[in-house]
């Protein structure tokens, strides 16, 4: 079988690949950097208002999806501008239904953070 010119000799190697990616997308995509900053707020106050374990599963699950949508996201917008660097209407769809992935995830994720959280920032002024 040949070995692919971008293939790693060990699992090591694709780790630290995969890695260098992760840093590449928050380094370079300003919304990864905000979506990963509001991941740990809200990580970080699912701890603090102790959070079931289901609910902390949950509020994990969202928070990396919303996260690799856009990762995703910044991916097919490369590839998009690799194929086509001029400004293109056809492009232009494409990129925005791409978007359409993060918005969905955020909102969806948003629902199930007010769900979680409401009840107990209630509790916490009621008292």
């Amino acid at each position: 079988m040949l070995k692919k010119l971008w293939q790693h000799n060990n699992m090591w190697d694709s780790f630290k690949a995969a890695c260098e990616g992760l840093w590449i997308v928050l380094r370079t995509e300003r919304n990864a950097g905000i979506i990963a900053v509001i991941g740990i707020g809200v990580l970080t106050a699912g701890f603090i208002l102790e959070v079931s374990k289901i609910e902390f599963m949950f509020l994990l699950i969202m928070v990396t999806f919303v996260f690799l949508c856009e990762v995703f996201n910044t991916l097919a917008e490369s590839i998009l501008d690799m194929i086509q660097p001029e400004t293109d209407p056809h492009v232009k769809i494409l990129k925005d239904i791409s978007s359409a992935a993060v918005l969905l995830a955020s909102l969806s994720s948003l629902a199930i953070g007010i769900i979680i959280f409401s009840p107990k920032i209630l509790a916490l002024l009621k008292h």
